[in-house]
């Protein structure tokens, strides 16, 4: 677990900001709505502007980035998960 002030060294995001953050997405991963049980949810930046985004699970947070953050791959990880009949949340 990121201490705070781990967090708002790397990210620029105050303590009551990730509190903030963490309440607006009633704590759950931006991407997939999964709640928070027991692990902290990660802090997801722009890696061009170093901008804070979210805060996401895991699993989002690791798939982004092996996916580049690229809006093409993803669009494209779409189109085959819906021609071969994937498309769950889960």
């Amino acid at each position: 677990m990121r201490s705070a002030v781990a967090i708002e060294r790397k990210y620029g995001l105050t303590q009551e900001q990730h509190i903030e953050k963490i309440k607006e997405q009633d704590n759950s991963c931006a991407i997939c709505g999964k709640k928070d049980e027991g692990r902290v949810l990660c802090v997801d930046h722009d890696h061009k502007t170093g901008k804070v985004r979210g805060l996401l699970c895991t699993n989002c947070n690791v798939g982004l980035g092996n996916l580049k953050d690229s809006i093409q791959i993803l669009q494209a990880a779409i189109g085959y998960l819906k021609r071969y009949g994937s498309g769950d949340l889960t």
